[in-house]
């Protein structure tokens, strides 16, 4: 028995208009948000996320190109040009768990092509836990998982899991010290 995408994948052509098609409609819910004011924008963003926490804040420019795909927990700041990947075919998810910090232009790609077939979609879920700030320009790939009250330092490409009350860094980033665990008065 096919599957119900069966339509949507069994004709590349086919596969590649609905979804300049869907991405077009997309960029014009988005470049509207872009130009409410916060609160209309939060709101905004509410109706086309799955789950946004309370206190949630959505700077401009941000991009996400499958909405229902991602969860947001409270307190969470998500700063301009941040972008964000779910993996549609498989149902990929992007989650980002409360008093989480991200900043400018951070990319979240949770699918991407399998390098022996590029038509084949490969990836995993992106998780992140609370209290994690990532810095400007980074970019976390496809299944990672990044631990409770961690860092990510800016243009880090996070290519393996973080652990717990970690600092990494670097491209691949790599773990360059460990935090003492912070009482979380959240």
């Amino acid at each position: 028995m096919k599957s119900p995408n069966h339509f949507l994948y069994d004709n590349e052509v086919r596969m590649r208009i609905i979804n300049q098609i869907y991405v077009y409609m997309v960029h014009i819910a988005q470049s509207v948000l872009n130009i409410v004011p916060p609160p209309l924008r939060t709101w905004g963003w509410r109706i086309l996320i799955r789950k946004v926490g309370k206190y949630t804040f959505f700077d401009h420019n941000i991009y996400i190109k499958y909405p229902w795909l991602v969860e947001i927990g409270e307190h969470v700041s998500i700063n301009r040009g941040a972008h964000f990947f779910p993996g549609y075919k498989e149902r990929h998810k992007i989650i980002l768990g409360n008093h989480v910090y991200v900043a400018p232009n951070v990319g979240f790609f949770a699918a991407g092509h399998d390098i022996h077939n590029l038509t084949q979609h490969v990836g995993g879920n992106i998780t992140v836990d609370d209290g994690v700030w990532i810095g400007a320009n980074s970019v976390i790939l496809p299944g990672i998982h990044i631990g409770k009250n961690s860092v990510i330092g800016a243009g880090s490409v996070v290519t393996k899991d973080i652990p717990d009350d970690s600092v990494a860094a670097g491209n691949p980033a790599k773990i360059i010290k460990r935090k003492e665990s912070l009482t979380n008065n959240y």
